[in-house]
Formats: C-alpha cells, structure tokens, sequence
C-alpha cells in the first residue's frame, strides 16, 4: 500500500538543508487531513519510521516531526531511535513539572528537541537548557520581538533559531541579520508531498522474521514469538514441515517451537523466503508469486548440476529475483534489508557471477531466446534435455506447494 508525506526544508543562509519537516498526509492533495494531531503523528510515526528507512527520505539531515503534548507525555518517541529525529513541542503544550521530566527523559535518550511555533514566555525558561532548536514565526512574533528573545537566550550556547513563514527574501535577510540561523517557508520551498509504499502488518511480520533468521546464533524464543503472533504463518510453518518439505511422516510435529528447531537453520531461511515474498504478493498478481517459486527451484536445480555448493544461494536468488516489482521498489533498495549473500546481490544488481548466470539463464527460457540459451547450456555444458527437465521439476514443485492453502 501506499502513504504519503509532505516534506519542507529547513535551511541554513546558504540554502544547505539542516533538515525537513514531515507533515502528515493522506493523499497526494498538499493539506493537512480531517484527523486529529495525535493520530496523525502515530501514523506518520509508523509509516515513515517503522516501515522503512527514514534516510530515503531526508537523507543524511535531521528530521522534524510534531508532537502533541499527549504523546509526548505517553512516551510515543521512546519506541524510535533518536538517530536524525527532532522531536517537536507544539506551541499549545502545557509547560508544566511532568512535561519537564519527559523531556529531560528524551535528551538522555538521545533526542534532539525543538520549540515549535514558541511564544516567548518565562513559563518556558526552565525548558530552555534542554533545546536544540527555537522555532519563531515570523506572522505571530515581529522581528524586533525576534532579535530581543535571541538576544536573551545567549546564556544557552546549544540554542539555534529556526525562522518559520519565510516568504519573501527581504524577510530571509531581515531574519539573518536578528540572529537565526535556519530559516523554513515558502520563500525556500513549498511542502513537496511524497508517495511511498509500505510495508503492510503481515509483510513487516515476513521482513522481521526474515532478520531474525539471518542472525548467526538463532533465538528460538523470539522466533517462536514471530510465528505464535499470526496465524497464517504458524499453520504454514507446521504444514511445511510435516507435509512440504519433510514428506511422509510417522508422527507429525504439532509445537511451533519443535518444528523450528526440526527445520534447522538452513531450512528456516528458505522457509521464511518463501513466505515473505507470498506475503509480499497479495493482492497483487498471483502468478508472480508462482513464478518467484518456480525460478527459486528451477535455480537450484541448475546449480546443483553445475555447483552444487550454491544451491541454497540459487534457491533465494531465484525467489527474490522479482521483489523489485512486487514490492515496486528498486532492488538496490529492498537487498539491504534482506541480509542477502554477496552472491545473490551481485547477481540480482548486477546480472554478474554464476547465479547471475544461471538467471540469465532462466530469463532467455522464459523470453525463448533460444540461441542465447543453447549458448549458455554449452558453457556449463548441460544438454537441453537437462535443463528442461530442471524447469519441469521446479513447475512440479510450484504446483505442489500451491495445493490446498497457499503459503498466504
């Protein structure tokens, strides 16, 4: 699915970015939505921190984010890690003592933290040790008001002031000569809004276990957890064992914690590939889904007649090779998170090395450029024969794990 923010600059006098503020919205219509402040946050929280890297989005500057008196108290930011995030105290927030300790909590954290929208006023004093930034608008407070409560605020060396509603470029110069630093407004930049897709629940359960997974010592408790969390992927884990992968069996494996144990390491991460990119495929076309599952075998199968020491590699470079327009995201994108051999990246980057290979070979099968693919077959000499029943095999496979419920 998709979500959407708007970003505005903020940014130096030589029009280098500090950073950008990120504005909750819904669609692609630059205006705050009918939804509270509070919700808002969450979401924008959820969407843009959770889901993905926040670096694809501002990049190696900060990020300022509003939030509501509530949830700061509520403790929302300390789930998040302090890294590049500037936490926003709107203008209506109560300065009060248990305000003051949640913030003195957030800069032992870590956090950066801002004044948004302030009124100068004594009842902030004690709040000012712990800023980094000071947000002035320039349509609430004049600019003599400005330069006289910068002028104050010098006994604070860490303070830096932010210029917001800055629309002409007599009030960016005005504004440098007071004293800000930063300066945020239309003279700069409109809010851009941005579409970008996310991750949904399920997809960040497959992406979180497929982590887990790739650690080099296994936590089976956390693991367990993962699979006891959703039901699709605990039925698909004991009916991968007993009936997919394991074939007939004396005694079934009934316990989520034995059946992870049982599959072992190797076998978990071909598991858990498997049911990240079916998750990832709802409500998408099936077929790409059963295409992904048949190049994941086809692969292996090639490689464990040419090198048979790559086949677990082959196995994932074949079913990751279409996440690209599963998730409609470019693939140097998604590999980082995946944790993925250097094999499988430079093949699925780079079409090089002898995964790359064996996908180009399966590409010139599927497009029928039989040439090429007589070519290729000769390199590693494999006869036609060979490799067609290498695809026979994997469509085999693909039928029978798609039998009854679909890894889903």
């Amino acid at each position: 699915m998709n979500c959407f923010v708007a970003r505005q600059a903020i940014l130096d006098k030589q029009g280098n970015p500090l950073g950008y503020e990120l504005l909750f919205r819904l669609g692609l219509e630059n205006r705050f939505p009918n939804i509270g402040a509070e919700q808002a946050t969450r979401r924008l929280m959820a969407e843009q921190f959770l889901s993905q890297k926040i670096e694809d989005l501002v990049g190696d500057t900060l990020c300022f984010v509003n939030f509501p008196d509530s949830l700061l108290r509520e403790g929302l930011a300390d789930g998040f890690h302090p890294h590049r995030l500037v936490i926003e105290i709107l203008e209506d927030a109560t300065p009060d003592q248990a305000l003051l300790e949640c913030v003195k909590g957030l800069k032992q954290q870590g956090f950066k933290l801002a004044l948004d929208d302030h009124l100068p006023g004594s009842e902030w004093d004690a709040f000012l040790p712990f800023m980094d930034f000071i947000k002035l608008d320039l349509r609430q407070t004049p600019l003599t008001d400005c330069a006289r409560f910068i002028r104050a605020c010098r006994c604070y060396p860490q303070l830096r002031f932010i210029a917001e509603k800055v629309e002409t470029r007599e009030e960016f110069a005005a504004a440098a000569e007071v004293g800000f630093e930063f300066f945020q407004g239309y003279y700069f930049q409109q809010p851009q809004v941005i579409r970008r897709r996310i991750l949904t629940t399920d997809e960040l359960t497959a992406f979180e276990l497929l982590s887990a997974v790739n650690e080099e010592e296994i936590d089976y408790n956390r693991l367990t957890e993962l699979f006891s969390r959703d039901l699709s992927l605990s039925y698909n884990l004991l009916r991968y064992v007993n009936n997919l992968h394991m074939g007939y069996r004396h005694q079934n494996i009934e316990n989520l914690r034995s059946a992870i144990v049982y599959l072992g390491h190797q076998q978990l991460k071909r598991f858990t590939a498997l049911v990240m990119t079916a998750y990832i495929s709802k409500n998408k076309n099936i077929e790409l889904y059963r295409l992904s599952i048949i190049r994941a075998k086809w692969c292996e199968l090639l490689a464990a007649k040419v090198h048979p020491a790559l086949k677990d590699d082959a196995f994932i470079c074949g079913l990751f090779s279409l996440l690209d327009v599963l998730l409609e995201r470019p693939m140097a994108e998604i590999l980082p998170q995946l944790s993925v051999s250097e094999a499988i990246s430079h093949a699925l980057l780079e079409n090089k090395g002898e995964l790359g290979f064996f996908m180009g070979l399966i590409h010139d099968h599927e497009q029928a450029n039989w040439p090429q693919l007589q070519q290729r077959l000769a390199f590693i000499r494999l006869n036609e024969a060979a490799s067609s029943q290498c695809y026979e095999q994997a469509v085999q496979w693909s039928n029978r794990l798609g039998q009854g419920h679909r890894l889903a």
